[in-house]
């Protein structure tokens, strides 16, 4: 009896680290290679990264394309699955594949270099830019929002070639979340993302300042983010502003885990992202799924994100800023006094059960179901298109799960 040699596939990203979008984009995919194999598929899958924190059976950490071509496992795969935003080398091996070998790349977007301070991330976004074009040798480009798409059509890859697969938020309420009227007290702000220019953290801080000198402990706030990602210069400002504070105003929260970071947003209200750039932005979605009101400026993907379900603002008008949230916590504080909430959203003013159910029906295009329902199908298709081709075992095991999904949903 003949044995069919298992399906190989691989993937790529510059690094595989908790709390972060783009290691989350892979482990979403890596869980779904797994669930295939427990379905039954004959499947051999390898990570490849530059980086990691995280302990995987299946991750190999490679530092150049120079090292990466001594691995059996990068001969020998099937199919190639990248992650693309900002530069790594690994991402330079597509020169080198067979060209019968289909590859799915991913896009995320890089920061625009101009938004950038610190030198050495300045010149990795300037690199990015440049190595977006590879792009060109993949069989499917997934885009993980509707800006990436736009700008990925600019570098010349055709429409048929083209798709949105976007990201499911990396945390989720373990119960049901609670109204925002349920508790009582100062209004909770929450800013989450990394300490630097182009998440707006200077313009936060300005907010911060504007908020606390109204006084009488109205409106708390919580910055929260990644140092490792982050401007140390920045963070060492904000940690002085947090110790200049009124007790029990500012906090400042360093790299939480998953756990941390939904107490966060269980116990905020609203969540600002005055970002001047945004790819995608998954801490919208993951305040959507909490049931928490979302400001941002209307820059980059945030009016997609966003869905017309909160404030936007004009990009960097902190004066517009303040006002949304003071219209936020004005409606709010009301609310808790007795009156009813009317959630002051770009689709005009919406009770919070209207709200909710129009938020829950804005994230089923954000689920996790929804993501590894797309992701199978392109696996589908490139694996076909493979020189393995789509043996029955894959074939069923793909079917099951995605009935499986089926009953999800």
């Amino acid at each position: 009896m003949t044995v069919e040699p298992p399906l190989r596939i691989a993937l790529y990203a510059g690094i595989f680290v908790h709390r972060d979008a783009v290691s989350n984009s892979l482990r979403h995919k890596l869980d779904a290679l797994r669930r295939l194999v427990e379905l039954g598929a004959p499947l051999e899958i390898t990570v490849f990264t530059q980086a990691s924190d995280d302990v995987v059976s299946e991750v190999h950490v490679v530092d150049s394309v120079a090292e990466l071509i001594a691995y059996e496992e990068f001969w020998s795969a099937d199919v190639h699955i990248f992650e693309e935003g900002m530069y790594y080398d690994l991402f330079n091996s597509v020169f080198v594949l067979p060209p019968d070998r289909p590859i799915l790349a991913i896009d995320h977007n890089t920061t625009p270099p101009e938004l950038v301070d610190v030198a050495e991330s300045k010149a990795s976004c300037e690199r990015s830019l440049i190595q977006r074009h590879n792009l060109a040798l993949a069989r499917h480009v997934a885009c993980v929002s509707e800006l990436n798409l736009e700008l990925v059509r600019s570098v010349g890859i055709p429409e048929d070639r083209l798709s949105v697969l976007h990201l499911p938020p990396a945390i989720a309420p373990s119960a049901p979340p609670t109204s925002l009227t349920e508790r009582s007290g100062p209004v909770r702000v929450l800013y989450l993302g990394r300490f630097v220019r182009a998440k707006g953290i200077v313009d936060m801080l300005e907010l911060v300042d504007r908020l606390l000198a109204r006084g009488g402990g109205g409106i708390e706030v919580t910055l929260a983010g990644d140092p490792r990602f982050s401007d140390p210069e920045v963070v060492r400002a904000i940690e002085e502003k947090v110790q200049a504070a009124p007790p029990g105003s500012l906090e400042l929260v360093l790299a939480p885990s998953d756990d941390v970071l939904a107490q966060l947003f269980d116990s905020t209200d609203v969540l600002v992202i005055p970002s001047f750039h945004e790819g995608y932005c998954v801490p919208v979605v993951e305040a959507f799924s909490f049931r928490r009101f979302v400001i941002a400026y209307d820059a980059g993907n945030l009016p997609n994100i966003v869905g017309g379900l909160g404030l936007l603002v004009p990009t960097g008008d902190v004066d517009a800023l303040e006002e949304a949230v003071l219209r936020f916590a004005d409606a709010l504080a009301r609310a808790r006094e007795g009156g009813s909430l009317l959630l002051p959203t770009m689709h005009g003013d919406m009770s919070e059960e209207r709200w909710f159910e129009a938020v829950q029906a804005h994230l089923e295009g954000y689920s996790a179901t929804n993501f590894e329902r797309q992701f199978l199908a392109l696996l589908r298709v490139l694996v076909g298109q493979s020189p393995h081709g789509l043996s029955p075992e894959v074939d069923k095991a793909i079917s099951a799960r995605e009935s499986e999904l089926d009953g999800v949903s």
